[in-house]
């Protein structure tokens, strides 16, 4: 969560401590909902080996809004608004992976057949996140969204990227930062894509179909189809199409 974001929580005077807990992790009101929240996470989500495989991938359906076949939920997985959380068949969340999808108008959609590598953070704030099939998510990967993160099929994101879409505004130098107005664009990666490990790509970036992201890159600008790309700030330096000769 944003610090600006955190602020506007806390200075909500308006709700009690347990309103706002199930505001930001439950995403229902109702007594229900709160009990099923605590009971299936509290007692589930740390359990280890097998048997807390086998009753997560049993009874965790009961929380998210749909969740497919064969799909396994590690330990200490953290689900905050699991109601606005959609996983499909055969995905793997390894230990202590976040999904967060706070906010009334919040999603994240998973497709078949992903891979979610231990402690990644896929969150957003009144915002989508939405992930395509076959796609390869390395450990301590960090999703953060303000509007909107597309990430296309048969994708491969290497361990410790930074997917930034949001940013603030910063103009006048009166007002904290914190305090100005939030700025998100969004970010859109095609299908057969490469990110390598440490890479970041910044908010308002469109990544082309085919292309490759080196590893610790930066990416502030759109990257055409079937490029390869390195540096910071990231520069085109290949047409994977084109031959040596040409």
């Amino acid at each position: 969560m944003s610090e600006r974001a955190l602020m506007e929580v806390l200075a909500d005077n308006k709700e009690s401590a347990a309103q706002r807990y199930q505001r930001m992790f439950v995403g229902q009101t109702s007594i229900a909902a709160l009990l099923r929240y605590e009971l299936l996470t509290g007692l589930l989500g740390p359990l280890p080996g097998a048997l807390g495989y086998l009753l997560r991938s049993r009874c965790y359906p009961w929380l998210l809004h749909h969740m497919g076949r064969g799909t396994v939920i590690g330990r200490g997985v953290m689900l905050r608004c699991p109601g606005r959380i959609s996983i499909g068949d055969h995905v793997m969340l390894d230990d202590y992976v976040v999904l967060d999808a706070k906010g009334d108008h919040s999603q994240v959609t998973i497709g078949n057949q992903v891979l979610i590598g231990r402690s990644s953070i896929l969150s957003c704030n009144q915002a989508s996140i939405r992930i395509g099939n076959v796609v390869s998510i390395g450990p301590f990967v960090h999703f953060a969204c303000k509007s909107l993160v597309e990430v296309g099929s048969h994708v491969q994101i290497g361990s410790g990227v930074q997917i930034m879409a949001g940013s603030h505004a910063s103009d006048d130098p009166d007002i904290l930062i914190t305090q100005q107005e939030r700025l998100s664009e969004g970010i859109v990666m095609g299908d057969n894509v490469w990110i390598g490990a440490s890479a970041t790509i910044l908010d308002g970036v469109t990544i082309g179909t085919g292309s490759i992201v080196g590893a610790g890159s930066v990416v502030n600008k759109d990257v055409p189809p079937d490029s390869l790309v390195l540096g910071n700030p990231a520069r085109v330096v290949k047409n994977r199409r084109k031959t040596a000769t040409s």
